[in-house]
């Protein structure tokens, strides 16, 4: 390879990639569908904080992204609406539009970086209820609505040659559509708070990365069903091989964890405690054509292990444009 190819990916890729990490910051923490956790999901989606360099210190400015992300999965148990359900399948597309600024001024050494995140979508859920008799009443429904909105007033980068940290907090306001009488709602009814921390190890000339994404969510009580979900960890994690100037290839997993019991009187299946892991695919292309402003990304992953939450496969879109 030689030397300009092999500076190539600091270049373009890199560049464009960490504006894009940036844009995407609050994606994973926008609202699932008000289905562990209360409805066997929650605030968090699996994989979304991004694709690559997810602590890289993006550059001063604003950068714009859209993510298509469309979920299928099943799960035999979970509370909806103050009321057990079984047997529930989820078909999910969220449209997630995101806004991200990063000023100028460094604070404390590192890169200061705000972002907004408003999603909306349409959900199919086909589930059944347990009657007073002990048979199933039908509680299937579809809905499309706003979800939940994300806001995340700090991101801190710093880089330290070939590593780089970060630390973010983001809120999740209860802005999504909900009803407790609805079979299945965009919006959770509840805020969330998310203290995460991301380190990135990137080496320009061989083009290759390897970033991990931990971070601690803790939620509010749903006031309409007297439901708190447990405090949630979650990790991203993503590595990548730039094959071009502008392409790269890799593999993309999440691991979540409540590592708290739900509680309240509408926990009616119990503490609920969720988990679950999965893995996949991913892919990242800046063309020439644009000069590094535009960024193509896409995945999938399969969860390979879920216990009371989703058993689910993951595809997802993102464009996102640096200003």
């Amino acid at each position: 390879m030689s030397t300009s190819r092999r500076r190539a990916p600091e270049r373009a890729g890199a560049r464009a990639a960490a504006a894009l990490a940036a844009a995407l910051a609050i994606p994973a923490l926008a609202a699932g569908p008000a289905l562990g956790a209360e409805g066997a999901s929650s605030h968090y989606l699996p994989g979304a904080t991004g694709d690559l360099l997810l602590a890289v210190p993006p550059s001063p400015g604003l950068v714009v992204a859209n993510t298509l992300w469309v979920q299928s999965g099943s799960v035999g148990r979970a509370v909806l609406g103050g009321q057990a359900r079984v047997g529930l399948d989820l078909d999910l597309v969220l449209d997630l539009a995101a806004g991200a600024y990063t000023f100028e001024t460094p604070v404390l050494g590192a890169t200061w970086t705000v972002a907004a995140l408003v999603p909306f979508g349409r959900a199919d859920l086909s589930a059944s209820a347990v009657g007073p008799a002990g048979g199933r009443i039908d509680r299937s429904g579809d809905r499309f609505d706003l979800s939940d909105a994300a806001f995340v007033p700090v991101q801190l980068n710093w880089n330290f040659g070939e590593i780089s940290l970060e630390l973010s907090e983001t809120i999740i306001a209860p802005t999504g559509g909900y009803s407790r009488g609805r079979a299945i709602n965009l919006g959770r009814n509840y805020w969330s708070f998310d203290t995460a921390a991301a380190i990135t190890w990137f080496d320009p000339a061989a083009g290759r990365e390897i970033s991990i994404a931990p971070g601690l969510m803790l939620n509010t009580e749903n006031e309409a069903t007297d439901y708190r979900t447990g405090a949630e960890f979650h990790v991203d994690f993503t590595a990548n091989q730039f094959l071009s100037e502008t392409f790269a290839l890799g593999l993309r997993g999440y691991w979540y964890q409540q590592v708290e019991g739900d509680s309240g009187a509408g926990a009616r299946l119990g503490d609920f405690r969720s988990s679950s892991l999965g893995l996949g695919l991913g892919f990242l292309w800046s063309p020439a054509a644009a000069g590094g402003r535009l960024s193509l990304m896409g995945k999938w992953m399969h969860d390979v292990e879920a216990r009371n939450r989703f058993d689910s496969d993951y595809v997802s879109f993102t464009a996102a444009w640096t200003f």
